[in-house]
């Protein structure tokens, strides 16, 4: 009965740290912004030392990191293909990755010298792979089983907002469009002479 009661209790303060998460990430509507909020919650649910959300590119397919937390500043650089290192197998396997101890694992690819173990997790946007939710830990075997439940889940969360922030976006930059065209219309009626 105890034990009931204690897995009951550990999923409902998981579902509601995940609630409160799905709150701050769904607070904007501007990509980069919602790509960072996204990573800083992933690293402090998780108690991790890093993370990023990494894109695939599809211009040139390349895994490109788009917002991160805790890495150095010239980690945006870095750039991988799909397969290459541990974000690369995710997001080639599609499947999450927990990995206790970075340096056994031959996939690793070092950004920062502490790291000692790695979760990462697919994103799915609207039905498509597009990237990695990755977070870094300083200590070995530092991600649990419940762990990466509780990251995939945000990682569910995480697609709805980029998805929806990429829709925003679009239509954004359609109205300055529109804005533009009838501005330019507008000008260019306004200087013809009507007789002619």
């Amino acid at each position: 009965m105890n034990d009931d009661y204690a897995e009951l209790k550990a999923r409902y303060d998981r579902l509601k740290v995940l609630y409160q998460v799905g709150n701050v990430i769904h607070s904007t509507l501007d990509p980069q912004e919602a790509l960072q909020l996204i990573v800083n919650q992933a690293v402090g649910l998780m108690r991790a030392a890093s993370g990023s959300v990494v894109l695939i590119n599809p211009t040139n397919g390349f895994l490109e990191i788009h917002a991160a937390h805790g890495l150095p500043a010239n980690a945006a650089e870095l750039k991988l293909r799909v397969g290459e290192g541990i974000t690369g197998w995710v997001a080639r396997a599609g499947q999450p990755a927990r990995v206790g101890d970075v340096r056994s694992d031959p996939r690793y690819v070092l950004l920062r010298q502490e790291v000692r173990s790695e979760l990462a997790v697919p994103l799915e946007v609207a039905g498509e792979l597009r990237g990695v939710l990755n977070v870094d830990a300083d200590r070995l075997d530092a991600f649990s089983a419940e762990d990466q439940e509780l990251l995939e889940a945000l990682a569910v969360q995480a697609a709805r907002v980029i998805h929806n922030t990429w829709i925003y976006e679009q239509l954004r930059l359609k109205a300055r469009l529109f804005e533009s065209l009838t501005s330019v219309s507008r000008t260019i009626n306004s200087t013809l002479n009507l007789d002619d």
